[in-house]
């Protein structure tokens, strides 16, 4: 990004200002030499996905699901443990990326059912520092990988 920022003073310094449609070129271009960093999952993806990726100081992690990292099998005793499971797995992604719950900004979690709300809150609450909860969005959805009952979604930012 330092180049950007010195193609940008160079700009504005030549007396003429970019536009909003070179300014959004050059970030972009910027952004394509500059890959973000790739980071795994405790379990093997089930699909062609990344588990996170970083871009600047966000770090962008996929849905998790409660799958076992030990058996690679579901863990589906009970909703909590569902849940549990996801947010364990949340932990070890967002620990390969050197972040933890309380660097997440913004959480989006998946639900097969909406009445497992109460429930999910309950586990879901206690798994970042107190009153360092991030923005969120809950969603019921008709189906989910592997028969899941919950999949949850977050950014953070790394510091």
């Amino acid at each position: 990004m330092k180049s950007l920022g010195i193609l940008l003073c160079a700009v504005c310094l030549a007396g003429c200002s970019p536009s909003d449609d070179d300014l959004r070129r050059l970030i972009r271009d910027e952004m394509q030499r500059q890959p973000g960093a790739v980071y795994y999952a405790p379990t093997k993806v089930i699909g062609p996905y990344t588990p996170a990726v970083q871009t600047g100081p966000l770090v962008f992690v996929s849905g998790q699901i409660a799958l076992d990292p030990a058996t690679g099998q579901m863990v589906q005793t009970d909703f909590e443990a569902e849940t549990r499971q996801v947010l364990a797995n949340l932990r070890t992604v967002l620990a390969s990326a050197g972040c933890d719950s309380s660097d997440v900004v913004s959480a989006t979690v998946y639900l097969k059912n909406m009445n497992d709300y109460q429930d999910m809150n309950a586990v879901y609450g206690t798994f970042f520092p107190e009153g360092k909860y991030p923005a969120r969005v809950a969603v019921e959805v008709s189906n989910l990988p592997k028969a899941a009952n919950i999949e949850i979604a977050v950014v953070a930012v790394k510091k």
